[in-house]
């Protein structure tokens, strides 16, 4: 059904990093909404630590990927920048930003599939 419906997306060897990390970035906002209102325990913490350090490298394996099939735009520079840099800064400051800050950047991950696509 997935590839019927975006067939262009299961054509891309690239945008299966994008669907990776928007599936785990949903499961760190989950974990990190957890985290803010029931429990905030050390082995907790380190999976969202190593959660984001997974989105992340699927950010980084999409663009790798991307500059082998194709060119590379400055948004997609820009979105993969935005979770290397704003991401973990906004972490030093109050924890609903910070959720607000990932899930600005969970509606980032879309755009870039968009991209491709058009």
């Amino acid at each position: 059904m997935f590839a019927n419906v975006f067939p262009q997306v299961s054509d891309s060897p690239s945008l299966i990093w994008v669907i990776a990390a928007i599936i785990f970035n949903i499961g760190n906002v989950f974990l990190g909404l957890y985290m803010t209102f029931f429990k905030k325990e050390p082995p907790l913490i380190r999976t969202h630590l190593y959660l984001y350090i997974t989105i992340v490298v699927c950010l980084i394996l999409f663009l790798v990927m991307n500059s082998v099939h194709s060119e590379n735009t400055i948004w997609e520079y820009l979105i993969g920048l935005y979770f290397i840099t704003l991401v973990p800064l906004s972490r030093k400051w109050d924890v609903l930003i910070h959720a607000l800050v990932s899930i600005v950047g969970l509606t980032l991950l879309p755009l870039l599939i968009l991209l491709q696509m058009y």
